[in-house]
Formats: structure tokens, C-alpha cells, sequence
């Protein structure tokens, strides 16, 4: 996403298997920032809980699952991107009552299918506590990032901070990968 720049939406609906189709796009990407109230004030904080591992060790277990047809996971992961197009009409739209509502869903599925991690889980309940609309992974999880969603993003990564996070991050949006001609 670092090339792409921006703030996007990337719909991975219909990809799952990347051997069909040599022309087929992995997945679509959507530039938001033009649909997006004020894309540079957007009320969010990501933290990093300084743990690093391979998220391959902890998702390739409930992948299996999932490709063999678990009814509970396929359901699950369907509900997770059905989430995530409905946080991108309430991002869309400035509702961040609604897109935290769905970010702490979309988290508590992600939790049941495959788990948060111990590290992840501490700064999610903190940022909660605190008083944040919504909470959940920003990337694999089992360590790495999660992002929360407070009218004051400044205040809720000092919560964090004093959580254990190692570091913050503020969500704004920059160009990405640009090519110039010398």
C-alpha cells in the first residue's frame, strides 16, 4: 500500500485463488482520499507493540480449515469483508460511530477465527477503555500493529503508550511511489 500512497480501499472479493486466470488483477484497489471528509484530520491512531513474527505460522491452520469449507470460518470470513465494505461507506460517509462499531466486530471475528495475539490483545482493551469508538488488527496478528479510532488520536496514543505500544503511528494520508524522468 506504501507504493499506492493515499488512503484505499482494496477488495480482494473473488481472488482467492491466484493460480485462475494469468490476466486476472489480484485485487482492486479504490483511491479514498477524494471521497473521504478531510482525509488529513481522520481520527485514528496505529500502535506498534514492538513483537515481531512470521504471520504464516499462525494463519496457515485456519487457511486449511477455510479452503477444506469449515462452514463456521467460510462465514466468518465472509462477514469480515462484508465489515470491511461497510467500514468503507462509513469512513466514506464520516460515520465514525458506525465504522467503530464494525472495526470492534470485524475484531471479534478475527479473534475467534484465528486469534489476536497476547500483545495486540493489551493495547485493543486499553484503547477501549479509553475510550476509543473502535479497536482491532491493523495487519496479521499475533504481535505488529493495531489501529484505534478516537476523536483525539493524540491523547489515545498516550493511553497506548502507557499500554506498553513502542511506538505510534498517525493515519495521513501521503502520495505514494512516484517516477521521475533525469
Amino acid at each position: 500500500m506504501i507504493v499506492y500512497g493515499g488512503l484505499n480501499c482494496v477488495d480482494l472479493r473473488g481472488k482467492e485463488n491466484h493460480a485462475e486466470g494469468a490476466n486476472a488483477p489480484y485485487a482492486c484497489v479504490e483511491p479514498l482520499v477524494p471521497d473521504v471528509p478531510d482525509p488529513h484530520t481522520l481520527p485514528f491512531i496505529l500502535a506498534n507493540s514492538g513483537v515481531q513474527r512470521h504471520s504464516g505460522q499462525y494463519h496457515a491452520e485456519p487457511r486449511r480449515r477455510w479452503e477444506e469449507g469449515d462452514s463456521a470460518r467460510v462465514a466468518g470470513f465472509e462477514r469480515i469483508g462484508e465489515l470491511g465494505r461497510l467500514g468503507k461507506k462509513a469512513l466514506v460517509q464520516g460515520d465514525w460511530t458506525r465504522l467503530g462499531e464494525l472495526m470492534n466486530e470485524s475484531h471479534a471475528l478475527v479473534e475467534d477465527l484465528i486469534g489476536a495475539g497476547e500483545a495486540n490483545q493489551i493495547l485493543i482493551d486499553a484503547a477501549l477503555k479509553a475510550g476509543a469508538l473502535g479497536a482491532k488488527l491493523s495487519g496479521a496478528g499475533r504481535g505488529g500493529t493495531i489501529i484505534a479510532l478516537h476523536e483525539d488520536p493524540e491523547w489515545m496514543g498516550l493511553q497506548l503508550l502507557a499500554a506498553g505500544a513502542e511506538r505510534l503511528i498517525r493515519l495521513v494520508p501521503s502520495p505514494g511511489l512516484t517516477v521521475e524522468r533525469i
